[in-house]
């Protein structure tokens, strides 16, 4: 189970924040930045929501000390938005805020979850650009992009538009570089955020498949077995995110940019099936990752 730290000085912030977390997260409550630092430093805290004002100014300097101390924290900024506070939100990205929550906006349980799960995510992006130093920007952006995007699906043609480059000049990018094409590398990208959700040992890989839109946690194991050779609980003992990132680097083999490139072949992968608005309750309690 992942700790949650947070230093919300709303109740009605902590009950939607409990709500939607419910118990897939040890949530613990500070009162002020410094039994925060506190906390990050005693117990193994992944993820810190914060109102940035609970004190009646924002804090940048507290977000800035909290960063440079636990650089792996991921920081979540949860407030009410007022007009006077339009610009301080900009200066909290560059401070080191991941995400942010507006009360009233994006706090019902669904896409509070959603944007605390989408914003640790992020925490990959850093080791991930480092491993990517030195290959083509527009390469490292469609890796990014396939992690950070992983939750929604994107198809080749997704990928293309967020680049701002025609699919055929995707494809050539990728192949210049020795990755593999657009669909291939979308896997990919699920697979490493999988990984990723997998080194929380309180998710299941079929709570992981559901999480990510996988058919089913049948196919989210076969789906390892195909690209990886292994099962959720290898991968998570294996160093998780990590391990997969190592994995599809390993593989890459820069190619002459002038060679032939093959068509972006189609995934095997059975479309995703809708499940509703509420997560079952037995992936919820199920704990086999094998």
């Amino acid at each position: 189970m992942g700790i949650i730290a947070t230093l919300l000085p709303l109740p009605l912030q902590v009950q939607r924040l409990r709500t939607a977390l419910r118990d897939r997260h040890d949530l613990r409550e500070c009162t002020d930045w410094d039994g925060l630092a506190a906390l990050c430093d005693a117990e193994a805290v992944r993820i810190a929501v914060v109102d940035l004002y609970e004190n009646g100014r924002a804090n940048f300097e507290g977000v800035r000390r909290l960063k440079q101390r636990f650089p792996r924290l991921t920081l979540v900024a949860y407030l009410a938005m007022t007009l006077d506070r339009g610009h301080d939100l900009f200066d909290a990205g560059r401070a080191g805020v991941d995400g942010l929550v507006l009360i009233g906006e994006d706090d019902a349980p669904r896409a509070l979850l959603a944007l605390i799960e989408q914003s640790e995510s992020k925490s990959l992006a850093g080791m991930v650009r480092r491993s990517l130093d030195g290959i083509d920007p527009a390469v490292s952006d469609a890796v990014l992009l396939a992690i950070s995007r992983a939750h929604e699906r994107l198809s080749p043609a997704d990928l293309g538009r967020l680049l701002a480059l025609p699919r055929r000049a995707v494809l050539q990018r990728l192949a210049a570089a020795g990755f593999p094409p657009p669909q291939r590398l979308l896997t990919w990208g699920r697979l490493i955020l999988a990984a990723h959700l997998l080194e929380d040992r309180h998710r299941s890989a079929d709570r992981v498949a559901l999480t990510l839109d996988f058919p089913s946690g049948s196919a989210f194991r076969n789906t390892c077995q195909r690209y990886l050779g292994a099962t959720p609980g290898e991968i998570r003992s294996g160093g998780g995110a990590a391990f997969v990132l190592r994995t599809l680097l390993a593989q890459v083999q820069p190619r002459d940019p002038d060679a032939e490139v093959e068509e972006d072949p189609a995934e095997e992968e059975v479309p995703a099936v809708t499940t509703g608005n509420e997560l079952p309750s037995t992936l919820e309690t199920c704990t086999n990752d094998a």
